[in-house]
């Protein structure tokens, strides 16, 4: 579809063809279906929307109303009336604007005041239908609802439409029913297709037929008949009923979606895909050999290091990507610098869809500063993933879908962005993974808590997380504060030597930026000699691997926690 620039709006918009019901017309103000008129398709743009009448609205007209100065066009920059018929007009609406006085005219009252039609033959009234003027009549609708469907009034109420050259009916009783578009139940007046015998909602009357979502890397496209099969949705997890309509893919075909869960706002861009070509997909590195690449986030030739057996990198020596230890796995290095990423790190894609937030996000590496994860809600420096309305997640977030296999749990736990419950090992209300079959819930801090860790000063041995042993009455001894360890809590410990360590004496604040990061005149340093500072505000001996250090008079002082960070100022 070929896309048209018109003053209304700053991006090219592009002809609807079907139905439209997104949030209304964004150059009148007014909610309700809009057909044949134009849409925004430029991804995170706020206004999808215009009535044809709206969008291709002069620059400057002149109107009868206001016959000794010219109008334009304008963004409405704040609540005010229109002088015509005296209608609030809403802040970011167009209205026509005179320069020299401020008169001020909303689009319907521009489109001045021709003769109402009446609608002679009507599928919902027996008697002739006049077009009620709600914007120049003296009579004000207040409280009005439409008789057959019972929504509020608004400025269009069709009675017939045009889908798949086929007539969709409505039918003005209201009768329970189910939509053969989404497959739920409705109990208003549907609209009924005579060639196809189907009934569906007034609100599916739209629906997109291609389009991304959030729990989705691949693109997924509306069919009208999922067919026979076991289907469950991947975003509610809940059976899919083939004999409706739903979302697949044809690149997984296992993925199905409800009608309604696929074209959420939260789960959903807003963008239609159908007729635009898909976007080749960018590759994060180019190989060179079966053991080098060449990395887009570094000039030099990176080669795989797999046969790691025996060696053991000091504890300072961390990927550039996430910001964690470098232990057995396998990863690449730079023989020319200090650069090391983990082969799976190094895998992450340019771009990426993810639950966190309904548009897709970009692949950055690290600039020097230090960013919070929206989902976990660490700082961190390393890469990160941000979206264009600049949210921000960390690559150990991101590499999560909507599902989390945790060995603390027997269930999986699925993210959930709107449900806040205690989370089950800190308490903390802010958890985002959830178990649909029990009570059990984590946040994303104790969720994304690393498995398995480096800690030279009290082990030669790695780490692994333990998430508490509940045969064994009794406590552990924290080899780093020397103080007991609840054995039915989580803890780390050294399956070859049986050291304990609290999760707090392993992992801190500072954990997940990069020794040599600065923010706000400090600088994150590595903690890994024999002797080890004091905090300069709890005068505790600073234990953990990363630390705050900064310059107090002259003399460098160290701080060991966000808190007592906070205490300084």
């Amino acid at each position: 579809m070929e896309k048209a620039k018109l003053p209304i709006h700053k991006h090219p918009l592009l002809p609807i063809t079907r139905f439209f019901s997104r949030r209304g017309c964004n150059g009148c103000g007014s909610y309700g279906y809009i057909y044949g008129g134009y849409r925004c398709n430029e991804l995170g743009c706020e206004t999808p929307a215009f009535h044809r009448e709206c969008a291709e609205s002069l620059q400057e007209i002149k109107h009868f109303s206001h016959p000794d100065h010219p109008l334009n066009l304008r963004l409405n920059d704040k609540a005010s009336t229109c002088n015509r018929c005296g209608i609030h007009l809403f802040k970011e609406s167009y209205i026509y604007i005179c320069s020299m006085c401020d008169f001020k005219l909303d689009l319907h009252c521009a489109k001045g005041a021709a003769p109402l039609p009446i609608l002679e033959n009507s599928n919902v009234h027996e008697h002739p239908l006049e077009l009620f003027d709600v914007w120049n009549s003296s009579k004000r609708v207040r409280q009005r609802k439409c008789k057959t469907c019972d929504s509020p009034l608004s400025m269009e109420n069709y009675v017939m439409y045009v889908i798949n050259e086929y007539q969709l009916h409505l039918v003005p009783r209201r009768i329970h029913f189910t939509c053969n578009a989404c497959g739920t139940l409705g109990e208003q007046s549907p609209y009924f297709c005579l060639q196809c015998n189907i009934m569906i909602h007034r609100q599916c009357i739209d629906l997109p037929r291609v389009i991304n979502i959030n729990h989705h890397d691949h693109r997924i496209s509306y069919t009208s008949r999922l067919g026979h099969g076991k289907w469950i949705c991947k975003v509610c997890r809940q059976k899919v009923d083939g004999f409706y309509g739903g979302y697949t893919c044809v690149k997984c075909p296992s993925f199905v979606v409800h009608s309604r869960c696929a074209t959420r706002e939260d789960i959903w861009d807003m963008i239609e895909l159908e007729g635009m070509p898909e976007e080749d997909e960018i590759a994060p590195f180019e190989v060179i050999d079966d053991n080098t690449i060449k990395h887009f986030s570094h000039d030099h030739i990176l080669r795989i290091n797999k046969d790691r057996y025996g060696r053991i990198l000091p504890e300072n020596i961390v990927c550039e990507a996430c910001v964690l230890q470098i232990l057995s796995e396998p990863f690449y290095s730079c023989k020319q610098c200090n650069f090391i990423l983990h082969e799976k790190c190094a895998n992450h894609p340019r771009k990426k869809r993810h639950v966190y937030n309904n548009l897709p996000f970009t692949l950055l590496t690290n600039d020097g500063e230090v960013y919070q994860c929206g989902l976990c809600l660490q700082e961190f420096s390393g890469f990160r993933y941000q979206s264009s309305h600049s949210v921000i997640i960390d690559v150990r977030c991101a590499a999560i879908s909507d599902t989390l296999e945790h060995g603390s749990h027997q269930h999986s736990l699925y993210y959930y962005s709107n449900t806040y419950k205690n989370c089950s090992r800190c308490g903390k209300k802010n958890s985002v993974f959830r178990c649909d079959e029990c009570d059990y819930s984590l946040e994303g801090k104790c969720a994304l808590l690393p498995e398995k860790v480096m800690n030279n000063r009290y082990d030669d041995h790695p780490l692994f997380l333990s998430f508490g042993d509940m045969n064994v009455n009794g406590e552990y001894w924290c080899e780093a504060c020397e103080t007991k360890v609840n054995s039915k809590e989580w803890f780390y410990t050294c399956n070859d030597c049986g050291t304990t360590l609290h999760i707090s004496c392993v992992v801190g604040d500072f954990s997940y930026i990069k020794p040599g990061s600065t923010f706000t005149n400090t600088e994150v340093v590595s903690n890994t000699s024999i002797c080890r500072p004091f905090c300069f505000v709890c005068n505790a001996r600073c234990k953990l691997p990363s630390i705050l250090k900064f310059s107090k008079a002259g003399v460098d002082v160290y701080i060991c926690s966000f808190k007592c960070r906070r205490e300084t100022y």
